[in-house]
């Protein structure tokens, strides 16, 4: 298992140091956590690592707490992992503002022969809150789930990324659709998880 839970700390100790974008702020939560809170604007880690490089199958999972951002940032790329030198095989963990101070889940998978986005506009969640997105591949199956529960899920052949991807953090790797809010932890496993809710965390 991989952590990621500040801009200096265990990022630097397990992943390598990040490159630091714009000035994302390590912040104290209500409850006493670190997270680091992100502008939406320019604010973002760029990490010369892939966390679950070699895996045949894998678990991500991120907790956050967005913002009210729309319009400004209706779709927010938050985690991207991607080797530059073969974009054709990427995992991206992204949400979607509407008008209505809520957000829902996007995932999305690519290789080079197929991609999947697992999305459902119908299942939002309040924006201002803690809440957490994981991800999860197993035997041609790729899960979406938010605060432990199924929401989306589909087939595909996922096909491993590079040990010489990276992993970016509150943006995508190029540098757009940035995210707007605080970002407590990230971990990753090689192996398929059932997910946790977020409270289970506390």
């Amino acid at each position: 298992m991989h952590s990621v839970s500040d801009i200096g700390g265990a990022a630097a100790q397990v992943l390598g140091a990040p490159q630091v974008l714009g000035a994302p702020q390590v912040v104290q939560t209500q409850d006493g956590q670190t997270a680091v809170a992100f502008d939406g604007v320019k604010d973002g880690l760029l990490v010369a690592a892939n966390p679950i490089a070699g895996a045949a199958e894998f678990s991500i999972e991120v907790v956050f707490k967005p913002k009210d951002a729309w319009p400004a940032n209706a779709e927010q790329r938050f985690l991207h992992i991607e080797d530059p030198a073969n974009p054709n095989r990427r995992i991206l963990l992204e949400l979607r503002l509407n008008n209505r101070k809520q957000w829902y889940a996007d995932f999305f998978l690519r290789t080079e022969t197929a991609s999947l986005t697992l999305l459902d506009s119908t299942k939002t969640h309040p924006v201002g809150e803690w809440a957490t997105m994981t991800l999860s591949y197993q035997n041609g199956q790729l899960k979406g789930y938010v605060n432990g529960k199924l929401e989306v899920s589909g087939e595909i052949d996922y096909q491993p990324i590079a040990g010489t991807a990276k992993t970016s953090l509150g943006t995508r790797m190029d540098k757009r659709s940035w995210f707007n809010g605080e970002i407590r932890r990230v971990r990753f496993w090689h192996r398929a998880l059932q997910p946790k809710k977020y409270s289970d965390y506390l």
